[in-house]
């Protein structure tokens, strides 16, 4: 069950109203039997200070590529909007522990430490990160060409099988659904949907603020511009 606690936690985080009270989400991705062995996403999120995002952005593109060898970036942006300054980037991982160890693996090189992260660690006032996996059936895909990009995080009122099977009737022109996932760490009872756009004006022409009677609703959208090192063009 989503706790009230955990809406106003998430909706405070991310600086909006909310759009929820007296909704009560019963199942919300139930993680039974879920396998510890079975794909991971990490969806990071920093907050970069205005004055430092510049420099960020070079150090970055120069050193990204040493992180990138140790586990699949599927994408990093920029926040446009739905919050600014922040740059947001999803890692996939063939379980938790392979996570594990991509961590001691970073955290032990010297190259990686010492001439990027140690340097952007003033750079960032907040940090955030979530664990997640694939809503059934909903494969990741690759962009079908250049464009923009547009996270939603979302709730539902039902459990993993009937949420997929609502995200993946979802009818957007000229938008395609990248992938959607459930939180298994971190707010545990949200949902993300990535969408790719041919251009800005398509995320606006097509935006869904509500799924009507679908027991799906999406709290939060964010405008995404992928950073050069992005697989996501």
């Amino acid at each position: 069950m989503l706790a009230a606690r955990t809406v106003r936690k998430f909706q405070k985080s991310f600086g909006f109203l909310s759009i929820l009270q007296g909704q009560t989400c019963k199942k919300c991705f139930s993680t039974t039997n879920t396998s510890l062995n079975d794909k991971v996403y990490e969806l990071r999120t920093y907050s970069i200070h205005p004055k430092d995002m510049k420099q960020f952005m070079e150090l970055s593109n120069q050193f990204m590529g040493i992180r990138m060898k140790h586990s699949k970036l599927i994408g990093y942006w920029l926040s446009e909007i739905g919050g600014i300054n922040d740059v947001v980037h999803i890692w996939e991982y063939d379980s938790l522990g392979h996570r594990a160890k991509v961590r001691q693996a970073l955290a032990g090189d010297p190259e990686w430490v010492g001439n990027y992260f140690s340097k952007i660690l003033p750079w960032m006032h907040r940090q955030e990160n979530s664990l997640m996996k694939s809503l059934p059936g909903i494969p990741v895909l690759e962009s079908p060409s250049n464009g923009v990009y547009e996270s939603q995080a979302f709730v539902s009122t039902k459990g993993k099988d009937e949420t997929a099977s609502v995200v993946k009737n979802i009818q957007r022109s000229s938008a395609t659904l990248l992938g959607s996932w459930y939180c298994i760490l971190g707010y545990e009872s949200i949902g993300l949907m990535l969408w790719h756009h041919p251009d800005v004006d398509n995320v606006v022409a097509t935006s869904e603020k509500s799924l009507k009677d679908s027991g799906v609703t999406v709290v939060h959208s964010r405008l995404l511009l992928p950073t050069p090192w992005s697989p996501l063009k």
